[in-house]
């Protein structure tokens, strides 16, 4: 893979050790639980929505927190992380990642200390190692069986369940997904059961019972000749009614399959999506603003966190961390909340200042205005600084008044 070509942190002579002698599992990544409709969709719903994230590199300029928008890291940020995905498709797919396999990897790749793209990794295998100076590395396994031994500290490295080890999500080999698993096998077995009853209810109809005593020669007969019939008063007429004599009686069969109940269907998906963070209502996307904005506050944000802090660390040097530098994930949520929420919030952040109007229309979906980039602000709210002087010069003319 041409993409390793680069090392933020150069390599060492002094012997290896697998992290497998000093008891930290190496993970084993791979299981099939995105087969599961119920999986895939409750991680699209996360995913889509941490796509919509906009990360920004943040400096600090003359004591001033401000964006760079000229930058190499933010262009790649914004525009493209590397040959064949936009930012979307990037951080889709590392939030995907990171909810089948409790850990996402991205390489960042750097050619002469300049950043040329960011790369999701897909491993079969990873075993962290140290070497003899106590620095950690990652091996890597490929599909087509490459292996590569990357620093630690030159991988973006997401983690969920991040409590048994210590250096990846999870719980190592063994897996914290066991508990998911044996709630998609008892969904998935309730489901075919579901179809096998609907499948049998749907072969037998009735039974044509022959009012006189028959060989097997001439029950086959009977039946096909009835069967022929049917066939032939559908083909007809349209309907599935036709004529017997009296040496036969056709007794229909009233099947009501006995299939499990709402209830059930419902206590199992639920338990597979409370796995992943999603209610009910945001799985169906069927949800109340109160229900997006818990769901977004409990799952996404703390995700938006950990992407800020991940990437900051991974593309950052230790000086320009201290400086006051960072990459940071934001969200616009307003862009995607319903049109009275809109409004009220325009509403409110225009009389604060906070907002100018290109930025109101832009919420909005509108076009820019000339002129509409200043910030207006209600004289209802003054300066907290020059509120106090105001008082205090008050208080000192209303004691002038009373010496007098």
């Amino acid at each position: 893979m041409a993409i390793f070509k680069r090392k933020k942190k150069q390599g060492t002579e002094q012997p290896f050790k697998f992290i497998s002698e000093l008891n930290i599992p190496q993970v084993s990544f791979g299981t099939n639980i995105s087969k599961s409709d119920v999986v895939k969709i409750a991680i699209d719903r996360i995913a889509s929505q941490c796509a919509k994230l906009k990360p920004r590199h943040i400096k600090n300029e003359n004591d001033k927190t401000v964006t760079d928008k000229t930058g190499k890291l933010s262009f790649i940020l914004k525009h493209k992380p590397n040959e064949v995905m936009t930012p979307y498709q990037f951080i889709y797919k590392v939030i995907t990642k990171l909810f089948i396999d409790d850990n996402s990897f991205v390489y960042p790749m750097f050619d002469d200390g300049e950043l040329k793209g960011l790369y999701p990794l897909n491993p079969i295998m990873v075993e962290p190692i140290v070497d003899g100076g106590n620095n950690y590395y990652l091996r890597f396994q490929f599909e087509n069986k490459e292996t590569f031994i990357i620093p630690y500290e030159n991988i973006i490295h997401l983690k969920r369940f991040y409590h048994d080890n210590d250096i990846f999500g999870g719980s190592g080999h063994k897996g914290d997904q066991e508990a998911l698993l044996k709630a998609i096998n008892i969904n998935e077995n309730v489901l075919q059961g579901v179809e096998n009853a609907l499948r049998s209810s749907m072969q037998i109809k009735g039974l044509l019972k022959m009012n006189a005593m028959l060989n097997e020669t001439d029950k086959n007969k009977q039946l096909a000749s009835f069967n022929e019939m049917l066939r032939e008063s559908i083909k007809n007429k349209g309907s599935s009614i036709i004529p017997i004599d009296l040496k036969s009686e056709y007794i229909p069969l009233s099947v009501d399959p006995k299939l499990i109940d709402k209830e059930t269907l419902e206590f199992l998906n639920d338990k597979i999506l409370n796995y992943f963070g999603v209610s009910s209502p945001i799985f169906s996307s069927n949800y109340s603003e109160d229900e997006f904005n818990s769901f977004y506050e409990q799952t996404i944000e703390p995700l938006a966190i950990q992407l800020s802090e991940a990437f900051s660390l991974g593309l950052l040097t230790d000086n320009e961390i201290k400086r006051g530098e960072q990459v940071v994930f934001y969200s616009e949520r307003l862009q995607y909340a319903s049109w009275n929420t809109k409004v009220t919030a325009i509403e409110k952040l225009m009389g604060l200042g906070i907002m100018s109007l290109n930025e109101s229309r832009a919420l909005l979906g509108l076009e820019p205005v000339e002129n509409g980039d200043k910030r207006l602000q209600s004289l209802n709210y003054v300066d907290a600084l020059k509120a106090n002087q105001y008082q205090v010069g008050e208080s000192e003319d209303l004691n002038n008044e009373g010496n007098d």
